[in-house]
Parts: C-alpha cells; sequence; structure tokens
C-alpha cells in the first residue's frame, strides 16, 4: 500500500501535469481560432468590401477580428515564470541532506510540485479568459460580417 506521503506526491505531481496539458490544449485551440477569424475575415469580409464598401458593419466586424487576433497571439506567445517540472540539480541540492529519509522527501516534493501548480494557476486563468474572449470577438466578426453582407 502506497504511503501518504507518496500518494501526496503522486497527486502534485499529475495536477501539475494536467495544468500543462491544459496550457497546451488551450494553445491548439487558440491557433484554430486565429485560423478561423482569418479566413472569416479574408472570405466573408472581401465580400462585404466587395458588395458594400467600408460599411459600419463591416468596420465592426475588422475591430471583433483585431481583438481576436491580439488576444490569439497573447495566449501564443511564450509566458515566463511557468514552471511544470523541477530542476534536478536543484533539487537534489535541496534533497540531499534527507536523502535517507523517503517519507519526508516524498512530502517536500507533493510541496513544491503543488506550489508550482498555485503559481501557474493566475496565468492559466488569464490565458484562458483571454481565448474566451477571443472566441466571442470571433462570433461577433461572423455576426456584423453576416449583417453587412444581408443589408444593401
Amino acid at each position: 500500500m502506497a504511503k501518504l506521503e507518496q500518494e501526496a506526491h503522486r497527486i502534485a505531481a499529475q495536477a501539475l501535469s494536467q495544468q500543462e496539458e491544459t496550457l497546451t490544449e488551450l494553445r491548439a485551440r487558440t491557433g484554430t481560432l486565429l485560423t478561423a477569424a482569418s479566413l472569416v475575415a479574408s472570405f466573408l469580409g472581401g465580400q462585404a468590401l466587395t458588395r458594400h464598401g467600408l460599411s459600419i458593419w463591416v468596420m465592426a466586424a475588422l475591430a471583433a477580428f483585431g481583438i481576436s487576433v491580439v488576444l490569439s497571439i497573447y495566449v501564443l506567445l511564450p509566458k515566463t515564470g511557468l514552471v511544470f517540472a523541477l530542476d534536478a540539480p536543484e533539487t537534489y541540492n535541496a534533497l540531499y541532506d534527507i536523502r535517507e529519509d523517503e517519507e519526508e522527501i516524498d512530502r517536500r516534493l507533493a510541496y513544491w510540485l503543488q506550489s508550482f501548480r498555485e503559481k501557474n494557476q493566475p496565468t492559466v486563468e488569464r490565458l484562458t479568459r483571454a481565448f474566451e474572449i477571443a472566441g466571442f470577438a470571433l462570433l461577433v466578426e461572423i455576426a456584423f460580417l453576416a449583417v453587412g453582407l444581408a443589408v444593401s
């Protein structure tokens, strides 16, 4: 049976790994969103401009497109300060004096990993919110271009 300290260490490592996977998936979806916003602007925007010129609807759609692009790029750019793994030499040095106490090693590792997750979380939440707003801006872009194409 696993000891409490080992289980805490495993849970903390799994939680940090899941957070990293969440960020990876978020960035992949953001790339798709950016592509979709660009395609919509290119095709529908081009049609709306050709038919009606630079109308208020097209300008509003371009503003929404700009918001979507800026927020998507923000999500995709590297962020400093995110930590998803322990530094091996630093960990070795920090735990060397207690190397014979496996329970204490697992306990400390669990706390360290959890602290990394907690420090990462505000950034992950900001990126998630930026993605959500970019997605909403894409919907607004589509709606304005649809209206711009419908009105004559």
